[in-house]
């Protein structure tokens, strides 16, 4: 058996990995393309193609799913137009144990995935979208992550701040203190806010206060004041990434952080449940396309096989995007918008299963 399920975790693998790179290709060449629009300064064609190298680790792991289905279906598919699928089930071997030995090569690629995107992806991200913004501007970026125009809320305190570096400094703070009326009561404003570790707290610089009394303004200059700004130097810059590009460890502390500071963090858990239910989703996609290839698509042309195949897909990927927002705006778990569409599939595919035999 060891020897049979090598021979057909090979296929899959093989196949999924074509076209996996098929799919990447012909996405590489759409995004160049549509990059051709934004070359300036020193950002050439030569210039963005390199971005966009630089950007295919992202691109590998976000085409990981559709490639796995289709891979599955060709793979499996091909041995069925030989009749090898016959000739293994005619051997006494059941169909759950052929569809296991093609999902083992599937989980490998995951488990690169997984890792992936908890080690690397954002680093690549940042190198690549830096690399672009230097050649565009001829500047040389910070190599710190920042964050521009963040406007947070605490109680009854609104704050903005131009610029917010991980490195522990707030640039171009401003800060709108409301009463009880929720009335504009006091505003200060500081060129920057500097981190003291030691001590856990914000210090603002160069400080122009101003308190709007009913009957007068009253200003001053300060050099320093302490202040409670309500964000840790460790998520301050984190806003400047999409959530699909954070790695799961950081969108786990980054949303309980937003939810005891009372601030919406629904995006961020859609993120992470994503990320970490990927495998539960690939595998529900493969389990509903090995069941096609031993049922309905078993003797059709490869060529259709791969149409159902991104036809399934993308149906997937559709209705995950249209329930996230879904699930934010009427209030139900973000995890459900990820499970549903699963489920759907385990179950269409593993009743499609038992009706084959």
């Amino acid at each position: 058996m060891r020897l049979l399920g090598g021979y057909i975790g090979r296929s899959v693998l093989f196949a999924s990995l074509a076209v996996l790179l098929v799919i990447v290709t012909l996405d590489l060449v759409f995004s160049l393309l549509d990059e051709l629009g934004g070359l300036r300064g020193d950002y050439g064609l030569f210039e963005a193609v390199i971005y966009m190298l630089m950007r295919l680790p992202e691109r590998f792991y976000l085409f990981l799913p559709i490639a796995a289905l289709v891979g599955v279906l060709v793979g499996l598919g091909g041995l069925a137009s030989t009749s090898e699928l016959t000739v293994m089930r005619a051997a006494g071997v059941s169909i759950p144990r052929l569809i296991w030995q093609a999902a083992k090569p599937i989980a490998v690629l995951l488990l690169v995935a997984m890792l992936a995107s908890e080690f690397v992806l954002l680093q690549w991200v940042q190198a690549a979208e830096s690399y672009r913004w230097e050649k565009r501007t001829g500047q040389q970026m910070a190599s710190v992550s920042s964050a521009r125009d963040l406007w947070l809320k605490e109680e009854r305190q609104f704050y903005r701040i131009q610029v917010a570096r991980d490195d522990g400094q707030l640039l171009g703070v401003t800060i709108y203190q409301l009463d009880a009326n929720w009335q504009l009561s006091e505003r200060i404003t500081a060129a920057r806010a500097d981190w003291q570790e030691q001590e856990g707290r914000w210090v603002l610089r160069d400080v122009q206060r101003l308190r709007l009394d009913p009957e007068q303004l009253q200003q001053e200059r300060l050099p320093s004041l302490v202040w409670p700004v309500p964000i840790a130097p460790e998520f301050v810059a984190l806003q400047a990434f999409d959530p699909r590009d954070l790695p799961p460890t950081r969108l786990w502390h980054y949303a309980h952080y937003l939810e005891a500071r009372g601030q919406p963090s629904g995006f961020y858990w859609l993120a992470l449940w994503q990320k970490l239910l990927l495998p539960i989703t690939v595998f529900a996609v493969v389990l509903l396309g090995a069941s096609f290839t031993f049922g309905p698509l078993r003797s059709v042309p490869a060529g259709t096989r791969v149409f159902h195949g991104i036809l399934i897909g993308l149906s997937v990927k559709f209705a995950q995007d249209l329930l996230g927002p879904a699930a934010l705006l009427w209030g139900f778990p973000p995890i459900l918008a990820v499970l549903i569409p699963a489920g759907f599939c385990a179950a269409w595919g593993g009743w499609q299963i038992y009706r084959t035999g």
